[in-house]
């Protein structure tokens, strides 16, 4: 009589699941810091965005466009208007929103600082009210959104920043 035993034993099973948790618990604390970074990166790219299409709404329609927060708070979100009514910085009736972004404030480990109060405004001529940056930092690394007088927008990251971008970042 042959003895035909299919399938694993109870020890099989338990060195599986032993080595699993290991694996795991080795590569869980690395991918919490990939999704910490990729937030602060998207969050970067999607006020990059926002100013791109402010600066170029602004000269398309000769119009000033701004870009306002949503709360008191950045970090909660901004939309972006034509403000062709009374050029007063706010959402007056009838004036088109472009974009409104809004972000998960319970999730989310991004801060972001700010040298500009309430708004960003691109002049007709595709230019700023004033020269300012926008900081998003994540633990201790961040991301800084620099936007010159003349409205050019760059990005500077915490491991390629000057010495100057750092003073002005931080």
């Amino acid at each position: 009589m042959v003895n035909e035993n299919k399938g694993f034993t109870l020890i099989e099973l338990l060195i599986v699941v032993a080595i699993i948790s290991m694996t795991m618990a080795i590569g869980l604390p690395s991918f919490q810091s990939i999704i910490a970074s990729t937030r602060l990166t998207s969050t970067t790219n999607a006020m990059v965005s926002a100013l791109q299409l402010a600066r170029m709404e602004a000269l398309k329609q000769h119009k000033s466009v701004v870009i306002r927060k949503k709360t008191t708070d950045w970090t909660n979100g901004w939309s972006v208007f034509v403000d062709n009514q009374v050029v007063n910085n706010t959402i007056d009736v009838n004036e088109p929103i472009l974009v409104v972004t809004s972000f998960d404030t319970v999730n989310s480990t991004v801060s972001v600082q700010s040298s500009y109060a309430n708004y960003v405004s691109y002049g007709a001529n595709g230019r700023v009210n004033q020269g300012g940056h926008f900081t998003f930092s994540s633990g201790t690394d961040w991301r800084c959104v620099i936007i010159a007088s003349t409205g050019r927008i760059r990005t500077v990251a915490k491991d390629t920043a000057t010495a100057a971008d750092v003073a002005t970042c931080t």
